[in-house]
């Protein structure tokens, strides 16, 4: 049995690790990299989030994907590969 001083210590850690790692150092990381690549590269690269995290999903928690999962993983595809594929560089 969890004694409440372990359990306190163990609230304060997640609520630190919530606090500082989830959120600040994403927000600073996320403003870093932006602020050294170009706006078009930056978008392609956010639009690229749902399909890392449904690959995440897939591999650690054993998460399947639906029909409308992949048709928008799909579109999602179609659309990076037409931007980053255009002749207006």
């Amino acid at each position: 049995v969890l004694s409440s001083e372990s359990s306190l210590g163990v609230s304060a850690a997640a609520i630190l690790w919530t606090g500082w790692i989830t959120c600040a150092y994403t927000i600073f990381a996320q403003s870093f990299g932006q602020g050294r690549v170009n706006p078009t590269d930056s978008n392609l690269i956010y639009t690229t989030q749902p399909l890392f995290s449904s690959l995440f999903a897939y591999f650690l928690l054993g998460e399947v994907l639906g029909v409308y999962g992949y048709i928008g993983a799909i579109l999602i595809g179609m659309a990076l590969w037409l931007v980053s594929s255009s002749g207006d560089k």
